[in-house]
């Protein structure tokens, strides 16, 4: 039986609960260092760092899991995994549509930066991603898939 050590759980620099040294480089190279095999990136509410640490993970031993931690109407966090980068952007897209455009204040949360594979800041994002959307979780279920 083969075992695997895993967190699917992890946010980046682009969640207002993440540090600016939360880059997909760091995540990826100290999930390797620290003998991971598998990690997901669960940002709030968006994947746009998804693409940069799935790149970082094909060039280690490290499988990148896309994913987003989605806080639905309710206020409850659902962590989403997707099979592909595509299908997390795809997600993205809908879920971009669904948060309350309240502006981020990065002096309180911080910044909400998008980088590329080499950790080079590529955007950044003005709403707040740790607000509510308006997504039921009654139907978050039929949207992931």
């Amino acid at each position: 039986m083969n075992s695997y050590r895993y967190d699917l759980h992890l946010h980046s620099c682009l969640s207002p609960c993440g540090d600016t040294d939360m880059t997909p480089n760091n995540l990826v190279n100290m999930a390797a260092l620290l003998g991971c095999d598998i990690i997901a990136l669960t940002d709030h509410n968006t994947c746009r760092n998804t693409p940069a640490a799935v790149k970082v993970g094909q060039a280690t031993d490290v499988l990148v899991i896309p994913g987003m931690e989605l806080c639905t109407a309710e206020e409850a966090h659902v962590v989403c995994l997707f099979e592909t980068v595509e299908d997390a952007l795809a997600f993205d897209k809908y879920v971009c549509a669904h948060v309350p455009k309240v502006p981020n204040r990065p002096e309180i949360f911080g910044e909400q930066w998008v980088l590329n594979e080499n950790d080079e800041k590529i955007g950044e994002i003005s709403e707040l991603l740790i607000t509510a959307t308006d997504i039921s979780i009654n139907d978050v279920q039929a949207l992931v898939k």
